[in-house]
């Protein structure tokens, strides 16, 4: 009876450890958030993205991506900018259009490490490993092939 004790409290432990590395999983998943630029390179650009990001932040979805795509028509390569209008795209549900802007960014500038560990990136561009997908519900957005 003891031996059995033991066992069901090894379980009991092992179940525990594994609930605490799942949260622990949950909350390592770099969150995507809005990137922003010092205004040095382009100034107007940059105002652009920056009102963007304010938009952004109060959940103004749409008018955050058209300021992000404003700063796009100023600066074409301004990486950022295409990251942030991928992000406000995916709030509106707009994924097939996010993807092609995440797609720009990471070829923008395939060392951003900001870009490379988003959540949203790596689910759009179907680099995220199953377990990031479930917990971060990429599969409701993702195409299916």
């Amino acid at each position: 009876m003891n031996g059995l004790l033991q066992v069901r409290t090894i379980s009991e432990w092992f179940g525990v450890l594994m609930m605490v590395c799942m949260m622990s999983i949950c909350g390592c998943f770099p969150q995507s958030v809005p990137l922003a630029i010092l205004p040095m390179a382009n100034p107007e650009a940059a105002a652009l993205n920056l009102k963007g990001i304010d938009q952004y932040h109060v959940g103004e979805w749409q008018a955050a991506f058209e300021l992000f795509d404003s700063a796009i028509q100023v600066n074409p390569l301004l990486v950022e900018a295409h990251f942030n209008a991928a992000l406000a795209l995916h709030q509106l549900d707009r994924h097939e259009e996010a993807t092609k802007y995440f797609e720009r960014a990471g070829k923008l500038d395939p060392e951003n490490r900001s870009i490379l560990t988003s959540t949203l990136y790596r689910n759009h561009l179907g680099l995220s490993s199953t377990l990031e997908r479930h917990m971060s519900g990429g599969y409701r957005y993702q195409e299916r092939k």
